[in-house]
């Protein structure tokens, strides 16, 4: 079936499906967007983990829904923790909250007078915003 067969009543049925169940929603392996129930998946810059993050900014950027300078502040966030004596600690596992993460950034980069890091960090606030809770789509194998 191509994606121009599949009709408005299926993508509906599924939300609200989703919508309507009151178990917590679990997190799937192969999802890089976030939440997921009954196939359909959203955004949750809530709680993922660092590499769950970089999946999903790179789809954003592929997909052209997020721009370089859109993610130029999830940078740091995406990457590994830098250890006390200079060594990168895998930290792709970690679950972080980008928009407390991008808070703090913006809070800083105002006090130092850094317009450029708060531009790009507002930048970034602003498109995960927009995608905050948002259905991406429907898992077709589930």
């Amino acid at each position: 079936m191509s994606i121009s067969q599949i009709n408005g009543y299926s993508y509906t049925n599924a939300i609200q499906k989703s919508q309507n169940r009151s178990v917590a929603t679990t997190q799937t392996e192969s999802s890089s967007t976030g939440q997921s129930v009954d196939g359909v998946k959203k955004y949750d810059f809530t709680n993922i983990s660092r590499g769950e993050l970089l999946n999903t900014v790179n789809g954003l950027i592929k997909s052209g829904q997020m721009s370089l300078d859109e993610s130029s502040s999830l940078v740091l966030l995406m990457g590994p923790k830098i250890g006390t004596d200079g060594s990168n600690i895998d930290a792709s596992d970690e679950k972080v909250d980008v928009f407390s993460m991008l808070q703090q950034s913006l809070a800083y980069n105002n006090y130092t007078k850094n317009t450029a890091g708060s531009i790009y960090d507002t930048k970034a606030l602003d498109a995960l915003t927009k995608l905050q809770g948002k259905y991406t789509g429907i898992d077709t194998r589930a």
